[in-house]
């Protein structure tokens, strides 16, 4: 069915207002683990007592961060997202030796979303929206001149972009549709030359598709296919070409928020529902056999998953009695435990190296929103005394 022109540019104007209302607010993701922030329960305090034991570092003040980006590929820098009051979150980088954070990398208006980096570490792509945008549009950040284009222009919704291994094709999803008539919110994977140019359309389903990635041997495209008959999710496999080649999880979930490859294996970590109903969990795919493993403890609400580079831990946000925390899973063991205890909302955590991880946290009184390091090689004062 054709949609009336005035429909579609309500229908947008709306999204839009959504959208920057969304940049506006601190980046929270344990608030849609554990809820809104509260004053806490004498349960919840007795919680927050408890000895954490890895050493815990504070790296921030008045940084407002919004949320952790991905660390670069030689390892040596992370991309921060942090906003200032009354604005929205820009683009910021810090160097993982010495934790220092260059001046702001952005300055658009309605903020950036979606960093990622270039296979060289040379560029960032982004999601970004500027006072003369209705809609996030792709943008491209040259490190060394601190040049940035903008790819698309378009009244349309372009985000979650990344670069093909050659760096020379960035894949991101938009919702401007090969489909003539195609309704507003059908989502479509698209893929624009790094230089600039004509998008093309690397997807044309009339269903949904998203989350553009590559897979861990960097031979094929991944990206998430929402069902046209019962709005499912699932994983699939493209060529670089657009053709495609497997479904790798077929009707198992209703939602697909995110997935990670672990590099030199078969396995991917997906967060996701199995019900729509159902609260979030984490799960281990083997693309091979197209085997799904659930992490272990199905009662613990499980989002945000981030692996270390070795592949060998799993850090995500669980929802536990005083908000979002930290746990940690030892993929070889099995093993699981929850790392912090201090806090309400915890967010975005990411491994920086094997043996730490980045994380944003109001763990202490005076906090909004800081960045922390955890150590998982050296035991915190509290544990040191017992």
């Amino acid at each position: 069915m054709r949609i009336p022109e005035t429909v579609r540019r309500l229908s947008r104007q709306a999204a839009f207002a959504f959208i920057a209302w969304a940049l506006a607010v601190p980046s929270v993701a344990s608030s849609v683990v554990a809820g809104a922030h509260r004053a806490a329960s004498p349960q919840e305090k007795n919680e927050d007592k408890k000895s954490e034991a890895f050493k815990i570092q504070k790296l921030t003040q008045g940084l407002g961060l919004y949320a952790i980006g991905p660390v670069s590929p030689d390892g040596k820098s992370v991309l921060l997202l942090a906003q200032k009051p009354q604005q929205s979150p820009n683009l910021y980088l810090m160097n993982l030796t010495d934790h220092s954070i260059r001046p702001p990398l952005t300055a658009l208006k309605w903020g950036v979303s979606n960093p990622a980096w270039s296979p060289d570490g040379q560029m960032i792509a982004m999601a970004g929206a500027s006072e003369v945008a209705a809609f996030p549009e792709i943008y491209v950040l040259e490190l060394t001149s601190g040049k940035m284009r903008q790819l698309t222009r378009n009244a349309f919704s372009d985000k979650e972009p990344v670069f093909t291994p050659n760096g020379k094709k960035i894949l991101y999803s938009s919702d401007e549709s090969p489909l003539p008539d195609a309704a507003f919110g059908i989502l479509h994977v698209a893929a624009m030359p790094v230089g600039g140019g004509k998008a093309e359309y690397f997807t044309d389903d009339e269903a949904s598709s998203l989350l553009p990635g590559i897979s861990a041997d960097e031979k094929s495209v991944l990206l998430v296919k929402v069902s046209d008959a019962t709005g499912r999710h699932s994983l699939w496999q493209y060529s670089f070409e657009g053709k495609p080649l497997r479904d790798l999880t077929e009707t198992k979930f209703a939602r697909i928020r995110s997935y990670r490859v672990i590099k030199g294996t078969q396995t991917i970590v997906l967060s996701a529902q199995e019900q729509a109903e159902q609260q979030d969990q984490v799960y281990l795919l083997d693309s091979g056999s197209g085997k799904i493993t659930e992490l272990p403890d199905p009662d613990l609400i499980k989002r945000n998953p981030s692996v270390s580079p070795d592949g060998k831990l799993i850090v995500f946000l669980g929802a536990a009695r005083n908000g979002a925390q930290l746990f940690l899973y030892d993929i070889s063991s099995g093993e699981l435990k929850q790392l912090t205890h201090k806090g309400f909302n915890n967010h975005t955590p990411v491994f920086a190296s094997n043996t730490t991880i980045l994380f944003g946290s109001d763990r202490e009184k005076e906090d909004n929103n800081e960045l922390y390091l955890l150590d998982l090689e050296q035991q915190s004062e509290e544990k040191k005394k017992r």
